[in-house]
């Protein structure tokens, strides 16, 4: 059943969770979507999106662009962001909202099946406006639930954490925000 993120505390982006946002280049990210930005260990996003990603993003955050191949082909969620996120790290994944799009949301990466048998938990939130509806899935329900949603409609899937093969180790470095 959906429920109303209007009234309630927004969701937090968590350790090992991949956030794909998906975005139009030409509006304002979302609440939701912002504080998920600023709060993200790494952002990987599609190189149309870098002007929102430069505005965003605290300074000495990291982010990288995907590739061009990787924004074109496969599925949604690139392989970086299965690495960092099974390394313990918190992903959001920008995605222009763009035809095609949800196409690369019916492929479900290997490694997350792999991960956790078909079972992840996967909350999806559809944004309007100022008003977010959230469900909760299973990664099996997944494509059967957007495909409920029109091309207008924006979504943000939150994959909860997949399993983590060792801790992560720290490290300090300094970066200007964006790669590549």
């Amino acid at each position: 059943m959906p429920d109303d993120l209007s009234s309630r505390r927004l969701p937090t982006i968590n350790p090992g969770q991949i956030w794909v946002v998906e975005q139009d280049a030409a509006s304002a990210l979302s609440a939701l979507d912002r504080e998920a930005l600023i709060n993200a260990n790494a952002v990987i996003y599609d190189r149309t999106l870098a002007p929102l990603v430069a505005q965003i993003l605290p300074m000495g955050a990291y982010a990288e662009p995907l590739s061009v191949a990787g924004q074109l082909a496969g599925p949604a969620i690139s392989p970086r962001a299965l690495e960092l996120a099974g390394e313990g790290w918190s992903v959001v994944q920008l995605v222009e909202a763009r035809p095609g799009r949800r196409e690369r949301l019916h492929i479900v990466p290997p490694a997350l099946v792999r991960a956790n048998g078909g079972d992840l938990p996967v909350l999806v939130i559809a944004k309007t406006a100022e008003r977010y509806r959230e469900w909760d899935v299973s990664l099996d329900a997944l494509a059967e639930i957007i495909d409920e949603f029109g091309d207008d409609d924006l979504l943000t899937l939150v994959f909860e954490p997949i399993a983590a093969r060792y801790p992560t180790r720290t490290h300090a470095f300094t970066a200007n925000g964006l790669a590549g």
